[in-house]
């Protein structure tokens, strides 16, 4: 296909500014931050994919590289926040540059070889980076195109099966059909264009009837009552903490919030991450004061405190029983780069019982680790508690994001975030209560967690999907190379 809809250059220059326009629009909305636009990450790389058939590589990657840079601005206040100009600089433009290397290669290949399978180099190359990225990126998986489509819940169920690769996987392949669909409408070669279309549709109809038949699943009759409070975000800084008198007021504020949720039939309650900070000077009358508070309200409280009361400072989570009794000490896995510099990373998971069954507590960015999280899956926790602090203008994603952890491994989370969210949500996806603190301000809520383990294939088998897509990536990269003509010079 040499020729273009428009033979002329002035026609060439306008199909692909509207090339990189379409395509960064889609990928500005649908992978923004809050999830309003799902189904444009769907239809985002079908121009680049399409125009890669027109335009040579060079052309294309520039087209591509363009329209992901472009689309990547979404994200970019918020990485900033969160870390800074140099990091969020590298990697918006690393993010561009692999799409475009992926979505060139992904055409140029449909175009010279012309075969159906070729509907798979796309979507097996996108996820085979999404599982290298959170095989071994510090960082998390905050950049998966999964957390996109956290709202439509039959297609959030392959989670559970194949992790956040699956999704991608989902989202990726129906651009690659449009586009080949495309390319043999174009070169009417419509053969190459039905076992291409039954495959996907095969792919998706397993998905959706997966999907549907697990949302299917009769809901739990255990339950629990959680409270969920977060205080003005003033209250935990460490500037309002200083004195006794200070932490004292500060406790009373909880306990008063703690004892109004108890009394509507509160059994558990969970503050948010770092509500308190513990020195050596004020660390006895904080853990003192929340044992009373737990014992006066025949409540667990689980706290999240941040204890500068040992050399090795950390970032924990107490959890406190109806009796007073200390249950666990969590200490968070996963630290933010730079904001939290000071604190030492835990090692272990954190377990506690709960309604004769087992429970869980992690912290915010502990969530953003499937493999950390897939550990409480493993022991057969029925709920995860997640005290959590949240950058504002994230709030849904990373409460999603957490959610979605309980999708893979069958069991609901229970999150409460500073400048965030508070979120009830059962091993579906389902979010069953929510409310927002995400401007700093106060915030409670309470809803019944169903307390019911849900076996899923992710649990068992961790990433086998991710390790099956760069297996099937590495065959179809030296498959096409060996196919690849050598040219050979004769003297």
């Amino acid at each position: 296909m040499t020729t273009f809809i428009g033979t002329t250059p002035k026609l060439r220059r306008f199909y692909s500014a509207v090339i990189i326009l379409t395509t960064a629009l889609g990928w500005y909305l649908g992978n923004g931050l809050t999830g309003d636009y799902w189904y444009l990450v769907w239809l985002a790389p079908i121009p680049v994919l399409i125009g890669s058939f027109y335009y040579s590589e060079r052309i294309s990657f520039t087209m591509a590289f363009t329209a992901c840079l472009l689309g990547r601005l979404s994200w970019f206040v918020y990485l900033d926040t969160v870390t800074s100009l140099l990091p969020t600089m590298l990697l918006v433009f690393g993010l561009a540059y692999v799409f475009a290397r992926i979505a060139t290669y992904s055409g140029a290949k449909m175009r010279a070889y012309n075969v159906w399978y070729s509907v798979l180099i796309y979507p097996v190359l996108m996820t085979t980076f999404e599982y290298l990225v959170l095989t071994f990126s510090p960082d998390g998986t905050a950049s998966s195109l999964a957390y996109t489509q956290a709202n439509v819940l039959p297609i959030v169920q392959f989670a559970s099966a194949a992790g956040t690769p699956g999704i991608t996987f989902l989202v990726s392949l129906f651009p690659s059909c449009c586009a080949l669909g495309w390319l043999a409408y174009a070169q009417r070669n419509i053969r190459i264009a039905y076992p291409a279309l039954g495959t996907s549709l095969l792919v998706y109809g397993f998905a959706l009837y997966y999907g549907y038949h697990r949302l299917d699943t009769l809901p739990s009759r255990h339950e629990l009552k959680a409270g969920l409070i977060v205080m003005d975000e003033t209250k935990h800084h460490p500037s309002q903490q200083r004195s006794q008198r200070q932490i004292s007021a500060v406790l009373a504020d909880y306990s008063q919030a703690i004892t109004r949720l108890t009394k509507t039939g509160a059994s558990v309650v969970l503050l948010p991450e770092t509500a308190f900070h513990l020195v050596p000077r004020n660390d006895s009358l904080i853990i003192n004061t929340l044992k009373r508070i737990a014992t006066q309200n025949s409540t667990c409280l689980i706290v999240g405190l941040a204890d500068y009361t040992r050399p090795d400072a950390r970032n924990t989570v107490l959890v406190v029983d109806a009796n007073g009794h200390v249950l666990t000490t969590y200490a968070k896995q996963h630290l933010v780069g730079g904001f939290e510099r000071q604190f030492t990373p835990g090692r272990q998971a954190g377990f506690f019982p709960v309604n004769s069954a087992r429970a869980g507590v992690a912290i915010c960015k502990d969530l953003d680790f499937p493999g950390s999280i897939r550990d409480y899956g493993q022991a057969n926790v029925v709920v995860l508690f997640v005290p959590a602090n949240d950058f504002v203008v994230d709030d849904w994603l990373h409460a999603r994001m957490a959610i979605l952890r309980g999708v893979e491994n069958g069991f609901s989370v229970v999150r409460t975030a500073r400048q965030g969210r508070l979120t009830i949500s059962d091993p579906f996806g389902r979010v069953l209560h929510e409310a927002k603190s995400n401007i700093g301000n106060e915030a409670q809520l309470i809803g019944s967690v169903p307390l019911v383990r849900q076996a899923t294939l992710f649990t068992y088998a961790g990433n086998w999907f991710g390790l099956l897509n760069l297996t099937i990536a590495f065959s179809l990269l030296v498959f096409f190379r060996l196919r690849t003509p050598v040219l050979r010079v004769n003297n």
